[in-house]
């Protein structure tokens, strides 16, 4: 892309946008009018401000798609503009209100002709409506020229109004009630005018970014980093992706619309970037998030090819969805399916989500599906869980593996266990690594220790035990804070080596912890510990004393029996 391609910027004031014929559409796919009351306020208190001190205001960047040369797209910046327009349409109303009410009438008439043109748009001469500078997307167009712009209040009350209409009159409203108040003990049309003039349409400056495409915008998005703009990386993919169908009637347009709004619904507007990139790795050579778009606007150039990506999107958006909802009834069809997602969940992960796309579409027995979570499962806890290597091995691993299952190379459960093997963390580098694991007893980590105490302790006691239903804390043997009697061997530094490591840790039952154990020493935690129910509590009782040595011999004995609960058979 040549570089004077790619952008152009002005700081130019709302007269200078508007003026010179120049005319502004929002694509009929984005998103409906969306500011509140409290929008509406900050405005009207900048005003104030900008008023009193007769100083510029910044209103932020605006990106425009050029069109033509004098007509533009809006792809950030419709709700300042709408909400601009409609502050305006407010002064010109009350301005005819005041040649209505026989206040310097023709003077006023004229003042506010002139700011309607000027601002708003120029009327026809034939069907005397205004032809608008700005006009919204296809939900909201309608509405806004047919009443606001006609200052004509809805047919059948506000209850009669969808979300985004009823809050197009209500700005509307707003600040025509803020108009009437400023102005209505002066009654002097020529301070609304000024008011327009000097302070709205001149202190009231914009960045705009003026690009030629849709993937120029992308880009400006980018280096911007979202901070100053409304608009979202979602919504930069659907304005692409939908702007292939502009030719589409409103008609036709409406069920891709209502489908859009299935996915989006599914997968969370902030979550569909990431679902999207997950969506390509299943089929595709591992794309990265900073590749997307640029993927998308590569892969996908004709009506067709969008139609066609929806409908694999929504079907993907499903298994999203459940994979990141371990009680989701979906996997009352897969019976064991849950834990292990909840697994996934708790640790974190996500990068396994490309193969479990893929493989949905290829393996039609519920327990392929479960067994291959159990798989990933396992994979994740080893290699995220414990031996926290760098996550860019598991996306591109992960990848490789729903391509193999794609092409027909990995048809069984074996093969891709294979194909999985790179990320699969030796059982002596998995000991080593589980046996100086430290582990805080708080938030999602202290979750996760719950777990792999859980898991040791079934392996150990073969009882059918789970970290979500028993009725157990997490014991610090060694207590964060030890009391001055029988802890006087541990100083500070060993304490902070040693009360966060895994051997330090035991289930205990909460009142055997709330009675007997706490900060006392060694000797007398052991009374409460005989009396758990959990094996390996009740084995402390074993150990004479409770040192740093002591620590590390019993964190190493768990972890012989960690490698044999997180594993796999290749």
């Amino acid at each position: 892309m040549a570089r004077s391609a790619l952008l152009n910027t002005d700081t130019e004031d709302l007269k200078e946008l508007l003026g010179n014929g120049k005319s502004y559409s929002v694509p009929p796919y984005q998103r409906d009018y969306s500011w509140k009351r409290e929008h509406w306020e900050d405005l009207w208190e900048d005003l104030a401000a900008v008023e009193a001190s007769r100083e510029d205001h910044y209103m932020g960047a605006i990106v425009l798609e050029t069109k033509e040369r004098k007509q533009f797209r809006v792809i950030d910046g419709q709700q300042r503009l709408t909400t601009l327009s409609i502050l305006i349409l407010a002064c010109v109303d009350y301005l005819y209100g005041l040649a209505a009410a026989d206040v310097d009438a023709a003077a006023n008439r004229e003042r506010a002709s002139l700011l309607e043109s000027g601002y708003l748009g120029a009327k026809d001469p034939t069907s005397l409506r205004i032809t608008p500078k700005l006009k919204l997307n296809a939900n909201d167009d309608d509405f806004f020229q047919l009443n606001l712009a006609q200052r004509k209040p809805p047919q059948g009350g506000e209850r009669s109004l969808r979300d985004s209409e009823r809050l197009l009159w209500g700005c509307f409203r707003f600040f025509e009630q803020k108009v009437k108040e400023k102005f209505s003990q002066s009654r002097k049309g020529e301070l609304v005018a000024a008011f327009v003039s000097d302070v709205v349409s001149e202190r009231l400056v914009f960045i705009s970014v003026r690009v030629q495409d849709q993937l120029s915008a992308y880009t400006v998005f980018e280096t911007l980093n979202a901070r100053g703009l409304e608009l979202t990386e979602t919504d930069l993919l659907k304005n692409y992706l939908l702007s292939l169908a502009d030719r589409l009637s409103k008609s036709q347009m409406d069920p891709v619309l209502r489908q859009w709004a299935r996915i989006t619904t599914r997968v969370g507007i902030r979550g569909f970037p990431e679902f999207l990139r997950h969506h390509l790795n299943s089929r595709r050579e591992f794309v990265r998030q900073k590749q997307l778009f640029r993927t998308i606007k590569r892969d996908v150039v004709t009506l067709q090819q969008v139609f066609d990506l929806l409908d694999q999107l929504e079907r993907d958006a499903t298994w999203f969805e459940a994979l990141n909802d371990p009680a989701s009834d979906f996997w009352l069809d897969y019976p064991g399916a849950k834990e292990h997602v909840r697994v996934l969940t708790l640790f974190g992960v996500s990068q396994y989500t490309p193969l479990m796309l893929a493989a949905k579409d290829s393996f039609s027995a519920p327990q392929d599906i479960v067994e291959l979570l159990r798989c990933c499962a396992v994979l994740s806890l080893r290699f995220n869980g414990v031996s926290r290597r760098s996550t860019h091995l598991l996306e591109e691993v992960y990848n490789r593996a729903a391509l193999e299952i794609r092409r027909g190379s990995a048809k069984s459960m074996k093969a891709v266990r294979m194909a999985l093997r790179p990320i699969y963390i030796p059982d002596e580098e998995f000991e080593a690594d589980f046996s100086s694991l430290r582990l805080r007893n708080q938030g999602a980590s202290g979750k996760r220790l719950r777990y792999i105490l859980a898991k040791v302790e079934r392996q150990l006691g073969g009882s059918d035990l789970s970290d979500d239903g028993m009725n157990a804390t997490v014991e610090h043997i060694l207590p964060e804070r030890p009391g001055e009697e029988g802890w006087q061997h541990f100083t500070p530094e060993a304490i902070d080596r040693s009360h966060e490591r895994l051997g330090n840790y035991s289930l205990l039952e909460r009142s055997l912890n709330l009675r007997d154990a706490g900060n006392a020493p060694f000797a007398m935690k052991q009374a409460a510990y005989a009396k758990s129910q959990y094996r390996t509590s009740r084995e402390l009782c074993d150990f004479s004393e409770w040192t740093e040595e002591t620590i590390s011999i019993r964190q190493i004995s768990m972890a012989k029996v960690a490698k044999a609960v997180w594993s796999l058979s290749f």
